[in-house]
């Protein structure tokens, strides 16, 4: 049990890593790709839906923010576990 806790904490991280950098890359302004999959579904509909309503600078800051917190998440459950 042991091994496969020790497997899913470092899954857990390397996800968290890369949500991180991704969350930085778009607060930082870098390119907004819009990919796609389901977890892209409710993150890029979220910004899609600010960025109508109040500009493209909004959507990216929350597209950014919510991919950081995502990324923070999973690497601190890969810490903890």
């Amino acid at each position: 049990m042991q091994r496969e806790s020790k497997l899913f904490a470092w899954f857990a991280l390397a996800l968290g890593c890369a949500g991180i950098l991704l969350g930085l890359a778009a607060l930082l302004g870098g390119p907004l790709h819009e990919s796609s999959g389901t977890g892209c579904k409710a993150i890029c509909g979220l910004s899609l839906l600010l960025r109508e309503l109040l500009g493209e600078s909004a959507g990216a800051w929350l597209k950014g923010l919510l991919l950081l917190a995502a990324g923070l998440g999973f690497a601190w459950l890969g810490l903890r576990v």
